[in-house]
């Protein structure tokens, strides 16, 4: 049976849940549910620690022998169910949590040939921003970006909503968004800018060039300096009655023409 989880543990857990501060004091962050910390097994993420419950255990044994498997048993601890409610801001929790090692990623090791990145520009919802990264994972984009003003990529909120595409997409967080895109623009990147005042549809664009999409919040859009940047300024026509697309939405209608236009090529 695993070590019981101590106390100063379950105190840097519910740090680590709350507070973005603790996340990058400790370099690491929390990962919870049997999809996202099987994803999480399976990468090359570095494990802290794994917490389970014993209801966990007894219920998914083949998932305890992957568990054993791929993570030191000195690193797999136990807690009880009312602990682990206590700890985490998931309604239902599924009886496990890991806590892993934020994972650096240059931006150099995603410019290679025709990459497709998507970038985001102060986009704050964390289920958006986890949506948008599984919208990148699906569509073996290169990389995510996200730009000062974003949410935090390793909020629980954000990892949850990936889905485990977290680990499968290299985020990188940028403080300064205009010039990591000037860098992609000198390494051959077209900057694609969605603008609710474009003249120009997002089909209208050539996306098997090597190739940067950029979402922006809701409530501000894009950034001027951005736009003022950009090499096309691009919008998605809507001739119903609705004002605006989540931005989510938007992303995965932009990035899917690209990747439509890449394999018909």
């Amino acid at each position: 049976m695993p070590d019981e989880l101590s106390k100063n543990q379950q105190r840097l857990i519910k740090n680590l849940i709350q507070s973005k501060k603790a996340r990058i004091k400790n370099r690491c962050f929390i990962v919870e549910g049997t999809r996202n910390v099987g994803e999480l097994l399976n990468s090359d993420y570095t494990i802290k620690l794994v917490a389970i419950t014993e209801e966990f255990l007894v219920a998914n044994p083949d998932f305890i022998k992957l568990l054993y498997k791929k993570v030191p048993q000195r690193s797999i601890y136990q807690l009880k169910t009312d602990e682990l409610d206590k700890l985490t801001d998931t309604v239902t929790p599924q009886g496990i949590l890991a806590v892993a090692e934020f994972k650096k990623t240059d931006l150099k090791d995603v410019i290679h040939g025709d990459f497709l990145v998507i970038a985001l520009d102060k986009v704050k919802d964390p289920g958006n921003t986890g949506t948008i990264i599984r919208i990148a994972d699906a569509a073996a984009a290169d990389a995510v970006i996200a730009g000062k003003g974003c949410v935090d990529i390793y909020n629980p909120k954000v990892v949850r909503a990936a889905m485990g595409s977290i680990f499968h997409v290299p985020v990188i967080e940028s403080e300064d968004l205009a010039k990591t895109l000037k860098d992609l623009q000198a390494a051959g990147a077209a900057i694609v800018t969605t603008h609710l005042g474009a003249t120009r549809f997002y089909f209208d664009v050539n996306y098997k060039r090597a190739s940067v999409i950029i979402m922006g919040s809701e409530d501000e859009g894009v950034s001027k300096d951005i736009v003022g940047i950009s090499d096309e300024i691009v919008k998605i026509p809507m001739p119903g009655k609705a004002e605006s697309l989540n931005v989510a939405v938007s992303c995965g209608v932009i990035v899917f023409e690209a990747v439509k236009q890449r394999i018909n090529s």
